[in-house]
């Protein structure tokens, strides 16, 4: 597998064509954004062919501890307190009783959503490029030892018109947890700087192990894999300590770019030929900041 400036240098000398002026007037940075598009448009075209999606060009996105601070920020309930109410926000419904039973009993009150954010994914698939979220939970006391992990589980994820609607169907039971993402939204604490651009709110976690007893209570642990659009902002984890997670970010000169190999030549070739043809064809800017603009004509007048 070849790293992004791997690639990026490939494309470079195939477009200067050994030319030092040439590869001097050809930037970098742009060469790598027609990477990433040009990596987009073969993912779509070969998913629009029939061909199924290939293990290589997903990475991973998210992968942290997330829990309720205080019971009195559970979707519903009333309190002075609001310590976690920023990250319990809920965009969309979170109904998750069985079909039938009163809305008004109160269990609702016992689960909770947690929103966070992603970078964006692309526009592929059934679930806009997320090709996996998966959930798992253990028990935390109120001295705070924990126990064991229990075993993944695979999140489906929900449009904001099935998770309000859900409810009324009697083939299906609603209080399981569920995903529900959302573009160019952010949480309140996110601060990623731009990094990220995409909500994903995890809906109907449950709070108490037992209803109304606060001596035990989950917590939950999401791990996110999806179809990047910019494959540099993939955050994979290498360590976790508490709540935090450690990502060693994407590095250009290092990490494998996400293609397969088959693809490879594709990519150079479509970068190379589409775009050195439209550099040809820009003509060169000859003004250069050491010119002495003063005896420029300008309206056919000599200027001293």
């Amino acid at each position: 597998m070849a790293t992004l400036n791997e690639i990026a240098y490939n494309i470079k000398e195939l477009m200067s064509g050994g030319s030092e002026t040439l590869e001097q007037n050809i930037s970098t940075r742009q060469i790598k954004h027609w990477i990433h598009y040009h990596r987009a448009k073969i993912i779509t075209d070969k998913l629009s062919s029939g061909e199924i999606l290939d293990r290589r060009y997903i990475q991973p996105m998210f992968s942290e501890l997330i829990e309720l601070e205080d019971e009195h920020d559970l979707l519903g309930n009333t309190s002075t307190f609001v310590n976690s109410i920023e990250e319990s926000q809920s965009f969309g419904w979170s109904n998750n009783d069985y079909n039938g039973t009163d809305y008004h009993e109160g269990s609702e009150f016992n689960t909770f959503s947690v929103t966070v954010t992603l970078p964006h994914t692309l526009n592929v698939g059934t679930y806009d490029g997320l090709t996996d979220i998966r959930l798992r939970k253990r028990i935390k006391q109120t001295d705070s030892t924990v126990g064991r992990w229990m075993g993944w589980n695979k999140l489906p994820i929900k449009s904001k018109d099935n998770a309000a609607f859900d409810w009324a169907n009697k083939f299906n039971k609603t209080n399981k947890p569920y995903a529900i993402v959302y573009n160019n939204m952010k949480s309140q604490r996110d601060d990623s700087k731009g990094i990220k651009e995409m909500a994903l709110e995890v809906a109907g976690l449950r709070y108490q192990t037992i209803e109304n007893d606060s001596g035990k209570f989950y917590q939950y642990w999401v791990d996110v894999w999806g179809v990047l659009t910019d494959p540099t902002k993939a955050q994979k984890i290498y360590d976790y300590a508490s709540s935090t997670s450690l990502y060693s970010p994407f590095d250009d000169s290092a990490s494998h770019y996400p293609i397969t190999e088959e693809d490879l030549p594709l990519l150079i070739s479509r970068v190379a030929e589409i775009e050195m043809t439209l550099v040809m064809k820009t003509p060169e800017d000859l003004v250069e900041d050491n010119v002495d603009t003063t005896k420029i004509n300008i309206g056919g007048e000599q200027r001293q």
